[in-house]
């Protein structure tokens, strides 16, 4: 069994050294680079057209989801505040300046989502 896979392994790696199998390998790298020119060629505009009526129309529901988002980040961030208030911790003005940053980043994002798409 040990002679046989040895003998595999050598043909193999002298097939992979051939020149014919280099000349293999660049041809079927050209065909497929040549078909995929083919294919890109027949859909292309139809194709942008499509998708970019598809990305269109998620606009709306995905701003609204980032609002969403925002909403629950002002919930859980009051929550915090208000936990590490009642225990007397000392980085409550970190933990609201990140609420509120992270609140302004989603609702300015939710926002600015139409401008990309126009």
């Amino acid at each position: 069994m040990q002679k046989l896979k040895k003998r595999c392994l050598r043909a193999f790696v002298r097939f992979k050294q051939s020149a014919f199998a280099r000349k293999g390998t660049l041809a079927l790298v050209a065909l497929t680079l040549a078909a995929g020119d083919v294919m890109a060629g027949s859909k292309g505009a139809a194709g942008f057209t499509k998708a970019t009526q598809e990305v269109s129309s998620y606009q709306t529901p995905v701003s609204n989801l980032m609002k969403a988002i925002a909403a629950v980040i002002v919930l859980v961030g009051a929550f915090n505040v208000y936990f590490k208030m009642q225990n007397g911790d000392q980085d409550v003005k970190k933990t609201i300046m990140l609420t509120i940053g992270g609140c302004i980043a989603f609702i300015a994002l939710s926002e600015a989502l139409p401008l990309f798409f126009t």
